[in-house]
């Protein structure tokens, strides 16, 4: 539910931005990058895991009438390969970052800006993962469908067209459970446990507009 409202609220925000007054202007690209996924785990049995991935996909600057003022949004696709720890578990899901953007210009060669904002994902691939261990126990990992976080970035743009950025993904609800089963030898029972998983990110991103 909220992450239904954010997205509404979202093209909302786009669409009003994008018939507003003339002093606001819009400026079309192309943005792609990196991450570093950080998997956290509640639970001592499961190790952390820090698994690179990469996304690209269209991004869309508005400059407010206000000075240094700006926001940024984009559609991007996104895959990665977490683990979780032997097993290797492949995401392709879907971003819809909006940065509320503050910057400074140096000169008219470079601006460096400050920004914050919320981010919704969807996952568009496999959402449930199940392995059989050579011990016989079982393990599922089922991925959330959406997923809200926020960012926190800082970057710089280039003569209005080359844009670099370094941004930390913090997300808000769980991004998966993890359950697997052990079996006690001794009492020929079967024992289930559930860990609910996070995943925080370091983005590197290079933007062009046109």
């Amino acid at each position: 539910m909220i992450g239904k409202k954010m997205l509404l609220t979202c093209i909302l925000l786009i669409a009003v931005l994008s018939t507003g007054q003339a002093r606001t202007i819009a400026t079309f690209g192309f943005k792609g990058g990196f991450e570093l996924t950080e998997m956290n785990f509640k639970s001592p049995n499961l190790r952390e895991n820090n698994r690179v991935g990469y996304y690209f996909g269209p991004v869309m600057h508005f400059q407010l009438p206000l000075s240094g003022l700006s926001i940024d949004a984009s559609a991007l696709y996104c895959k990665r390969n977490l683990k979780v720890d032997d097993d290797r578990v492949p995401q392709k899901c879907g971003l819809l970052p909006v940065n509320f953007r503050f910057g400074v210009d140096i000169g008219d060669v470079a601006t460096v800006f400050a920004c914050a904002g919320p981010q919704l994902s969807f996952n568009i691939g496999d959402d449930v993962y199940y392995w059989k261990e050579e011990d016989q126990s079982n393990r599922q990992f089922l991925l959330q469908n959406t997923l809200v976080s926020f960012n926190f970035g800082i970057g710089v743009r280039l003569e209005n067209h080359l844009e670099a950025g370094v941004y930390y993904n913090v997300p808000v609800s769980k991004a998966a459970d993890f359950t697997w089963d052990k079996l006690s030898q001794e009492l020929k029972e079967t024992t289930w446990s559930n860990a609910k998983t996070k995943m925080n990110a370091w983005h590197v991103s290079v933007s062009y507009y046109f």
